[in-house]
């Protein structure tokens, strides 16, 4: 397509960003101009119907009424038999429906700032004389810093006097269903509670991820507009604090007279209480923090094929790479521990191999402790009364002669010593030779290794899609 194709008017077409039954929305240029702006182009089949025509020029003419931060601007309007078109300002950012289906968490921590936002562009809104008839998150783009900006006028109204209010019917059923007040279902003439409720709807589904209504069939849907009571978000969502409960079920009162007067005290309202227990955002982060510290302890830090297998089988993630330095570091600290484990246990192994170990020295006895087996006598040492000699202990000057006795260890009249063969006397039983003691070997430190521890929406009625209901 060339550049000429792709002009219309005095616009440049870069990009089509959204398209619909009947228009297009388009990303555009004006020569000369560092502007950025986007165009809603009718179709040309749409062209030939009066009446969107009409819809058209209405949109434009309530957009170009309003000047307030959170509504385009809206700069130039060319209808025509070549073309029908209006040029607004572009606002990059996508719709708070496209947040809610796709970074909820985020647009609930913009929440705050947000909802006090359309709560004041609503009532510049209404200051202004109209009413906008079709709140939903469709029609409201959001940035990440939490700015809106509302568009789609093309089934806002007037707002109606006090006799149009006595007297006044609606012919049809227009809006959104999911998001419809109960008093367009009955087909009363809408007030600002009308879109107080369809924005309580679209503030229940940002906190929640769902509306509070849904059904299988339109007149189901609608008919629970009319009588199912609506459940605080802080069911759907604990962390929605209980006076935000409170400003949502007031919003979505079934009698518009219980709902607040204005958007002006809605968002005051919204202004003095806290609107969660904890920024969505921080409690997110803890909980995937939480689910990556319990899938780590889940999984075996020892990889055999067994498990490498079964976990492949399953399809389940290998152990987490973070973790194979700690591996590394472990398995060195084990190889130099098993070093110096062998290496002592050779160095014991030789010594014990080249000499017979050495004895230890037996200790002398205290004062009434009887002579071990082995004990020396030391030099002036008294003998004391009722202690036994000892095999090899030697008599020391002034010590008494002691009648032997037959002591463990001492040879004695009859009894071989160790290691001697024993003389054959006279008797009826011979007797047998004590069992030589052998001495204990000296006990080698094994190296032990150690081991790792095992570680639908229901259809609802776009802007060109008006509705005729019979409600049974």
């Amino acid at each position: 397509m060339s550049d000429d194709d792709m002009m219309v008017g005095s616009y440049q077409l870069k990009n089509c960003i959204a398209s619909g039954s009947t228009t297009q929305i388009w990303e555009c240029s004006e020569a000369g101009s560092p502007m950025q702006l986007a165009m809603k182009l009718m179709l040309e089949d749409a062209r030939k119907d009066s009446a969107e025509k009409a819809v058209l020029k209405h949109e434009y003419k309530i957009g170009n009424s309003l000047e307030h931060p959170s509504f385009l601007r809206f700069h130039d309007l060319e209808v025509n038999r070549d073309h029908a078109f209006f040029v607004m300002d572009y606002f990059r950012s996508p719709s708070l429906k496209t947040h809610i289906t796709s970074n909820l968490v985020a647009i609930q921590s913009a929440f705050p700032k947000m909802s006090q936002e359309l709560a004041r562009a609503f009532q510049h809104m209404h200051e202004n004389g109209w009413l906008h008839r079709d709140i939903k998150p469709d029609n409201v783009l959001v940035n990440r810093a939490g700015e809106v900006r509302v568009i789609d006028f093309s089934l806002a109204a007037r707002v109606k006097g006090k006799l149009g209010l006595m007297f006044g019917k609606e012919k049809r059923i227009q809006g959104t269903r999911t998001y419809i007040a109960p008093e367009t279902i009955l087909k009363k003439p809408p007030t600002v509670q009308t879109d107080m409720y369809s924005l309580g709807v679209s503030f229940f589904e940002t906190l929640t991820g769902q509306p509070p209504f849904a059904g299988d069939t339109p007149n189901e849907l609608l008919k629970k507009h009319l009588s199912e009571n609506v459940v605080q978000p802080s069911i759907f969502n604990p962390n929605v604090t209980k006076e935000l409960d409170a400003i949502i079920l007031k919003m979505l009162h079934k009698n518009p007279k219980e709902r607040y007067e204005d958007m002006h005290e809605v968002a005051t309202a919204l202004s003095r209480i806290r609107c969660f227990e904890r920024d969505p955002l921080e409690l997110h982060e803890e909980k995937i923090q939480a689910e990556k510290d319990n899938a780590a302890m889940s999984v075996d830090v020892r990889l055999d094929s067994r498990a490498d297998a079964v976990r492949t089988e399953k399809g389940l993630p290998s152990p987490m790479a973070g973790r194979k330095k700690e591996k590394k570091v472990d398995a060195r600290i084990k190889r130099e521990q098993d070093r110096i484990r062998a290496k002592m246990a050779k160095e014991e192994a030789a010594a014990g191999g080249a000499a017979d170990p050495q004895p230890m020295q037996p200790q002398m006895p205290m004062p009434g402790m009887p002579m071990q087996p082995g004990m020396p006598m030391q030099p002036g040492m008294p003998m004391q009364p009722g202690m036994p000699m000892q095999p090899g202990m030697p008599m020391q000057p002034g010590m008494p002669q002691m009648p032997p006795q037959q002591m463990p260890g001492m040879p004695m009249p009859g009894v071989p010593v160790q290691g001697q063969p024993m003389p054959q006397q006279p008797g009826p039983a011979a007797q047998q030779p004590a069992v030589p003691q052998q001495p204990a070997a000296p006990q080698q430190a094994a190296a032990q290794p150690v081991q790792p521890a095992a570680a639908s929406e229901p259809e609802e009625m776009t802007e060109d899609d008006v509705m005729n209901i019979q409600i049974e």
